[in-house]
C-alpha cells in the first residue's frame, strides 16, 4: 500500500514539473535591481547609424521634431534565455514532445518576455522623461514609444541631428545614447532614432 501510494506521489510530481517545464510557471527574474540614479549613466553601445557621418551632418534638429515609434529592446534574465532556447530546439526535433507547439504571444510574454517589474520601471521611466504612446509589445520583448527630439536628448543624452546623403535629408542621433545604469541590465538596444531607410544600413 505504502508503495503504491509513493508510485503515484511520485507520478503526481512527475506530472507537475512536466507542466512547470512546458508552461513556465517560474516567472522572469527582475534584472534592475539598484535604484534608478540619474548621475551614474551607461552607453548603449552600437546605437548609431553608419551614415550618420560628420561628411553628411547638416546640425542639430529642432527639438520640436517628432520621433515617433521608437523601439526600446527589452533583455530577459538568463535562466529565462537559456530556458527559451530549450523551448525552440524542441518545437524544431520531431522526436520532442514540444515538436510543433508553438505559443501564442501572450503565452511567450509569460514565459519569456521580460519580468513585469522591469517593465514597469522602465514604461514608468520613459513616462517621466515625458515621452509618450508608450506600450509593450504582445510578446512582452519591446517598449514602443514617441516623442520629440528635444525628449530624446533630455532622457538618453544624444543630440539629434540631420543629415543630407545623396541630396535627401534624414535624422538620425550623432551619438550612443546613454541610460541609468541601473536600468541598463533589462535594456538589449534602442533602435528607430532615426528614418534612415533599412536598405541603406551597412
Amino acid at each position: 500500500m505504502q508503495l503504491q501510494t509513493r508510485v503515484r506521489a511520485g507520478r503526481w510530481l512527475l506530472a507537475l514539473l512536466a507542466v512547470v517545464t512546458l508552461t513556465g510557471y517560474a516567472a522572469p527574474h527582475p534584472q534592475i535591481v539598484q535604484k534608478i540614479d540619474e548621475n551614474q549613466l551607461a552607453t548603449l553601445q552600437g546605437s548609431v547609424h553608419p551614415l550618420a557621418q560628420a561628411k553628411f551632418d547638416q546640425g542639430a534638429a529642432p527639438d520640436a521634431l517628432p520621433l515617433k515609434q521608437m523601439l526600446l529592446l527589452l533583455k530577459r534574465d538568463a535562466a529565462s534565455e537559456q530556458a527559451l532556447n530549450t523551448a525552440v530546439a524542441g518545437q524544431h526535433d520531431p522526436s520532442s514532445a514540444n515538436y510543433h507547439k508553438w505559443l501564442t504571444p501572450a503565452q511567450f510574454q509569460k514565459q519569456y518576455g521580460a519580468s513585469a517589474a522591469d517593465v514597469s520601471t522602465l514604461t514608468s521611466w520613459l513616462g517621466g522623461k515625458g515621452f509618450t504612446g508608450i506600450k509593450l509589445s504582445a510578446g512582452g520583448t519591446v517598449v514602443e514609444f514617441s516623442g520629440t527630439a528635444g525628449t530624446v536628448s533630455s532622457a538618453f543624452h544624444t543630440e539629434i541631428h540631420q543629415y543630407k546623403v545623396n541630396g535627401e535629408l534624414h535624422y538620425a542621433n550623432a551619438s550612443n545614447p546613454q541610460v541609468p545604469a541601473a536600468l541598463l541590465p533589462a535594456i538589449k538596444g534602442l533602435v528607430s532614432l532615426n528614418n534612415f531607410p533599412h536598405s541603406r544600413v551597412g
